[in-house]
């Protein structure tokens, strides 16, 4: 199985800021960097943000939520 294609760019629904998550990002906090859910772990554990189903928010957005 191929590998996934880094890096991963996300933009805030909210403000559009960026937050990328390259594969030694990935490998660095979860086991396969292979895997979404390490490209998930990354955006959320290491960068603040936060996912939801209409996508994902920055550390500043989320907290003029709250």
């Amino acid at each position: 199985m191929p590998g996934l294609t880094y890096p991963f760019v996300f933009e805030c629904e909210s403000c559009g800021t960026q937050a990328t998550v390259t594969r030694a990002e990935a490998r660095d906090l979860y086991p396969n960097p292979d895997s979404l859910t390490a490209v998930d772990e990354v955006l959320e554990q290491k960068k603040g943000w936060t996912q939801g189903a209409r996508g994902a928010y920055c550390p500043d957005c989320i907290e003029a939520r709250d």
